[in-house]
């Protein structure tokens, strides 16, 4: 069943087309991972999907009855609104559907035309998940940090934290289309992992944009991508996606250059057998003969591939440093809450250190901290930064620089007028968007000149605090070469797991004010990590929210994650997995027979909506407990997996 399509859609703006008869399907359990550069047409999708614009060809098609949820990165509450009641209105129209049922159940089912409408109503119920909505509120609060916080006024909340509510929302809704826009924006490591999870059991069908890698190959199993203007579709996530189209273009272009050798024989043969013709009526035949098939070779041919979309390359220098870097001591920051307390570092020259942890942790105050722009709250620490040290901050606010300057203006006083243009060019700006002021560049060009001053800064420390965000794809790749090749130092935060795994010698962890040194490589801090529990997981649903750091964290409980501190052996906690083993079977097997009881009622006890919402409640019952068993048993395996790799 096709939920929404484009049909040959073409969409100009001015003289640019960005689609050009572009088609697309879209069906249930579909997950599909919509990429491109920046520009490309991606965002034009999604609006034409949701109905927000208009095709200038072609046609657009929703199903009735279909749904269609959107991703808002601004969205916009009422002003007395909480996070309890943003969560309650997300089922407003599955509230509305149940009551509609109820009112045609009353009517009586014994009609026909009462009858239709209701089986009608009852299926869009159950397919967006009206029956287990109450367990989705909870589940969807507790992993996206919103856990006990209820009654928060939405109004107090941050930027990412809205963000993360509006999230949360769409998906309590679970419209038969959910189109997400950097759905990972302002996630955490942990939310993301869930995010992944869930998408991948989503009914309905979902489109996807975000840059970060490891997040759509997890979560979609089919990738579009949009390149001048045309849209190629295929069953594959993303990584395999690009490495298959690469490969399809190296066999087509060795493809080109046989047909071109045989095309050039054909040819040279044709001219030679015309000068040996003469008048010799038999040659000259066979001369036509074979210039009818090198034409006719060339017009099956394969086309020239259009010219490769302009990529960038790029590089940091990096004088040489002392051996020791930075030695810091009694590093402590605290809102409210402490963030982190007594911090003690050594950074050494080349290593590559990511800085991680939940969403409001403090990595970014202890970024502050360590470069001076933040003191410390114990007045005994102090930062020493080693011989010959220059360090470099990325900063995407952009503010050294003159909002109202243009860009080209920018880089002539940075690298003059000789090199302005080139340079411009070189981080994809076009020519004629070097005029534009740097307060109205679009994020994606404030992170390219935020990259572009920090090449130009020769520091043998960068300080890289989310560098990836809005940089496309092929942009992260250009970053991520660059700092392979970089021989300074690294100290970054972010959450793209690709760079991580890629660049990390060295891992930092701050989890509730707890600041922790793994003296590995990110599978290593993957190993021995300790373990915490998942933020869907219950039981954190009484733990305080009203401090933005530990939103959407679990509490520690004094070392007891640690496997050297938890007091059972080995043999007790392989036995406890035994059990949680059986006992995940044993309800998840429970959970199919209250779903089968579940349909049954509907069809045999269509107008007892007692007994429906009875059977709905035991399904929520059951559903929940599953959850708890499986947060159980994957705190007992990582346990013994933490031993197993001490």
């Amino acid at each position: 069943m096709i939920l929404a399509s484009l049909q040959n859609v073409e969409k100009w703006y001015g003289e640019q087309t960005v689609l050009d008869g572009v088609t697309l399907e879209l069906r249930p359990q579909e997950r599909l991972a919509l990429i491109g550069r920046n520009g490309a047409g991606k965002s034009t999708v999604l609006r034409l999907l949701a109905g927000e614009e208009h095709p200038d060809g072609g046609n657009v098609h929703v199903r009735p009855e279909i749904t269609i949820g959107v991703l808002d990165q601004a969205p916009v509450f009422e002003s007395d609104a909480t996070v309890g009641s943003v969560a309650d209105a997300a089922f407003a129209a599955l509230d509305a559907l149940e009551h509609e049922l109820v009112a045609l159940e009353a009517e009586g089912l014994d009609l026909p035309e009462v009858y239709g409408r209701w089986e009608e109503l009852h299926a869009v119920f159950e397919r967006r998940g009206g029956y287990v909505r109450r367990a989705r509120r909870n589940a969807v609060l507790h992993a996206l940090g919103f856990a006990g916080r209820e009654h928060d006024a939405a109004a107090a909340l941050s930027g990412g934290e809205v963000t993360r509510l509006g999230l949360a929302r769409l998906l309590m809704a679970q419209p038969d289309v959910a189109l997400l826009d950097e759905p990972t924006n302002h996630l955490d490591l942990r939310m993301r992992t869930w995010l992944e999870s869930f998408l991948r059991g989503y009914p309905g069908a979902v489109v996807l944009v975000s840059h970060d890698r490891a997040f759509l190959d997890a979560a979609c199993d089919r990738t579009a991508e949009i390149s001048r203007g045309e849209l190629r579709v295929r069953p594959l996530a993303p990584t395999a996606f690009r490495a298959a189209d690469a490969e399809r273009q190296r066999i087509e272009a060795a493809t080109r250059a046989n047909q071109e050798r045989e095309h050039a024989r054909l040819e040279a043969a044709a001219l030679q057998m015309k000068r040996w013709a003469g008048q010799n009526a038999k040659l000259a035949r066979r001369a036509k003969s074979i210039q009818r098939r090198a034409d006719r070779y060339e017009g099956e041919m394969l086309d020239e591939e259009p010219g490769a979309e302009r990529t960038t390359r790029f590089s940091f220098a990096a004088p040489p440093s002392g051996e020791v870097v930075l030695v810091a001591q009694h590093l402590s920051a605290a809102y409210g809450e402490p963030l982190f307390d007594d911090v003690s570092l050594t950074l050494r020259r080349g290593e590559r250190v990511v800085l991680v942890g939940p969403n409001g942790a403090g990595k970014t105050t202890l970024l502050r901290v360590v470069t001076g722009e933040r003191p410390s709250d114990d007045p005994r620490a102090s930062v020493q930064w080693g011989s010959r040290v220059r360090v470099a901050y990325y900063d995407q606010t952009l503010a050294r620089f003159d909002p109202e300057a243009t860009l080209v203006e920018t880089l002539v006083r940075l690298v003059g007028d000789r090199h302005a243009h080139d340079m411009l060019g070189r981080f994809m700006f076009p020519y004629e968007a070097q005029f534009k002021r740097v307060g109205d560049l679009s994020g994606g060009e404030r992170a390219r000149l935020a990259l572009l001053e920090l090449t130009l800064a020769e520091a043998n420390v960068l300080v890289l605090d989310e560098p990836t965000n809005h940089l496309d794809l092929e942009m992260i790749e250009a970053l991520e070469a660059a700092l392979d090749a970089y021989e300074g130092t690294l100290l970054v935060v972010s959450h793209d797991r690709r760079l991580l795994q890629r660049l990390a010698t060295r891992v930092w962890e701050i989890e509730a004010g707890h600041f922790e040194d793994y003296e590995g490589d990110w599978s290593f801090y993957e190993r021995k990590r300790p373990h915490v529990r998942s933020p869907a997981d219950p039981g954190d649903a009484d733990a305080p929210g009203d401090a933005p750091a530990h939103a959407g964290r679990p509490e520690r409980t004094g070392g007891r994650d640690d496997p050297d501190d938890d007091p059972r052996s080995s043999w007790r906690l392989e036995r406890e997995l035994e059990t949680c083993e059986r006992e995940v079977a044993r309800l998840e097997d429970e959970l199919e027979r209250v779903h089968a009881e579940v349909e049954r009622a509907a069809t045999l006890h269509a107008s007892d909506h007692v007994r429906l919402a009875e059977v709905g409640e035991r399904f929520e019952r059951v559903e929940q407990a599953l959850l708890d068993a499986m947060a159980r048993w994957t705190h007992v395996d990582e346990l013994l997996r933490g031993r197993s790799s001490a």
